[in-house]
């Protein structure tokens, strides 16, 4: 665990070092918490009509905006990096990025999913594994067994999990900059509370 905080700190130096800064002011950085919660709002409404495979996409990327609005907001820089050199493009980084030190710290989380779980998300987001389920939530894929869809490879309970672990990350890295985002943290705080008690635990 020690080696990986020190690959977390990396990335954010390198996130921080080069790349235009996102969401500079409080405007657009109130603006850029809005979608995020639109993100966690519209995995909590897929996820309670059953589309497990789509939450677990849009938790995702929620996962993904959180850590590139947190960086990009103490960048310096007014000169964009091409794409492929951002860190704040490439998600495999944005999910180590957003998987800090303190988001597992969190007692409700361990509460709703279980201590060695939220290791384990902390772990599937900071060595790349967010990035296999990301792909599995949205493309099908062809095996020597057959087709493999994401409706069949997404457990409700993994989508769960996952909207969860976002919702602990928005939390941990973009409450308390602005007025603005104490009151969405009263809406993602409903959501959590939705589903840390939720009765699908079994892996449907």
């Amino acid at each position: 665990m020690a080696e990986s905080s020190e690959n977390w700190s990396s990335s954010v130096t390198a996130a921080l070092a080069d790349g235009q800064q996102i969401a500079p002011s409080k405007e657009e950085f109130n603006l850029a918490c809005d979608h995020i919660v639109q993100l966690l709002r519209d995995a909590s409404a897929l996820l309670e009509n059953g589309s497990h495979a789509t939450a677990a996409f849009l938790a995702v990327t929620a996962i993904e905006e959180t850590s590139k609005v947190h960086l990009g907001h103490y960048r310096r820089s007014a000169k964009p990096l091409a794409r492929q050199k951002d860190p704040l493009f490439r998600h495999a980084e944005k999910h180590l990025l957003a998987a800090g030190p303190t988001v597992a710290m969190g007692e409700r989380l361990r509460e709703a999913v279980g201590e060695r779980r939220v290791d384990e998300l902390v772990a599937l987001a900071r060595n790349g594994g967010l990035v296999s389920l990301r792909e599995a939530a949205l493309y099908v894929e062809q095996h020597s067994s057959g087709l493999r869809v994401p409706a069949a490879v997404i457990p409700k309970v993994a989508a769960r999990e996952v909207l969860l672990f976002a919702i602990e990350a928005f939390d941990d890295a973009l409450v308390g900059y602005t007025d603005h985002t104490f009151a969405l943290r009263n809406e993602t705080d409903s959501l959590f509370s939705r589903w840390r008690s939720s009765p699908s635990s079994g892996r449907d």
